[in-house]
């Protein structure tokens, strides 16, 4: 996914996504109002291909969880891969702005729940709203695993990490973190949601 931080000329407020809102959420601008913060190192022109081109690339879609204390959180990620096998390691990108991104690095845990084809729902509810202002987990079966993060038991899946402080990299808009496996489980065999397949599926 080829996103972009988009400020608001009119009020300063920034957004992430692959094109800017329709309208700014804080001043009620028109999508016109919004720059990007950073260009692309391509031709605007180009922007719908290189959009298609990345959604071909295999992504996973994932309920990302931390904690802080007693407080959970949770988000959708398309940003998570192994990248050792011995020791086995993940990488993940998430966003600065995201409340899950403050209580990775407060508490230096994370899981990510692995999302089949039909958690659309899943989608919707821990991918389109913060968890500053809405309850994500209220009427969501959880478990929580090792590490204290909270896990989806109707998932395929999970993966849980400890973080390795000296391995996080500052990314623009988001951080790359980097954890140690030490837990993870396959809850059901069925094919898993790929960035690709939500797109083309997913219910409006």
């Amino acid at each position: 996914m080829i996103a972009q931080k988009w400020v608001c000329k009119e009020c300063g407020n920034s957004e992430v996504g692959v094109f800017p809102p329709k309208s700014c959420p804080e001043c009620g601008a028109g999508r016109e109002s919004f720059e990007r913060e950073n260009e692309y190192r391509f031709p605007k022109e180009e922007i719908d291909g290189v959009a298609a081109a990345c959604w071909k690339i295999s992504y996973g879609l994932y309920m990302v969880s931390s904690i802080d204390g007693e407080n959970i959180n949770g988000q959708i990620c398309n940003s998570f891969m192994q990248i050792t096998s011995d020791p086995p390691r993940f990488a993940i990108g998430i966003n600065h702005q995201n409340l899950t991104h403050e209580f990775i690095e407060k508490s230096g845990v994370f899981a990510a729940s692995i999302l089949g084809r039909e958690d659309q729902r899943i989608v919707r509810r821990f991918g389109y709203r913060s968890g500053r202002e809405f309850d994500k987990f209220k009427g969501i079966s959880v478990v929580k695993g090792r590490t204290g993060c909270p896990v989806l038991k109707d998932s395929l899946g999970y993966i849980e990490c400890e973080l390795i402080r000296d391995f996080q990299i500052d990314a623009g808009t988001h951080s790359i973190f980097v954890g140690d496996v030490v837990g993870g489980k396959v809850l059901k065999d069925e094919a898993p949601m790929t960035y690709e397949y939500y797109h083309k599926n997913k219910q409006r």
